[in-house]
């Protein structure tokens, strides 16, 4: 048995069909004759394999030393867009800060999550993201977006604030080699 329903929409899909083939626009061929080519006086040359050449009418490109422009270094340090300029980024960071304070640590996420949105490149985001992470105990997220934040400190003291983090990760953890680097880089700073 065939559902009316379906029988409608087959009986709508074949009028569609229909009514489409009847009014496609109807395609019309044009004849053009080839464009001659001007006769030219160069005579061509015959190859024994039957190719003909035939020179080519312009002179010989020559060749010209370019000078090189070597581009100016660019400076060592990199500056990113950390967003500390941005009002609504501020705004969102004090929220952020006043949040983990209290212990908030979903309204504390959502903050940073926002302010990063802001700014993509802050190591303040990342920090405050990675310390949220270890205080749910969700200690693998913390040592990633400490990795990921370490991209965009631009001070020692921030990449201690990482190394910290990831320090505290890996002891949860309890992965040794985590540990192990951790405190090696937090010697070195």
């Amino acid at each position: 048995m065939i559902n009316r329903y379906t029988k409608y929409i087959v009986g709508l899909t074949i009028m569609m069909t229909l009514a489409g083939c009847q009014t496609a626009p109807q395609h019309t061929t044009k004849v053009t004759k080839p464009v001659e080519k001007p006769k030219t006086s160069q005579p061509s040359v015959p190859t024994p394999d039957g190719v003909k050449i035939t020179p080519y009418d312009h002179p010989e490109i020559k060749r010209q030393k370019i000078p090189v422009v070597i581009p100016q270094q660019k400076a060592a340090t990199q500056s990113l867009d950390d967003g500390q300029g941005n009002p609504a980024f501020k705004h969102l960071m004090q929220q952020t800060q006043m949040a983990f304070q209290k212990g908030q640590w979903d309204v504390a996420e959502r903050s940073a999550l926002n302010a990063q949105r802001i700014a993509p490149q802050s190591a303040e985001t990342f920090l405050y993201l990675a310390r949220i992470a270890n205080q749910k105990k969700q200690y693998a997220n913390a040592e990633s977006l400490a990795r990921r934040g370490l991209g965009f400190a631009q001070s020692a003291t921030q990449k201690k604030m990482f190394w910290n983090v990831i320090l505290q990760s890996g002891q949860q953890l309890k992965t040794q080699q985590t540990v192990a680097e951790a405190l090696r880089q937090l010697q070195s700073l």
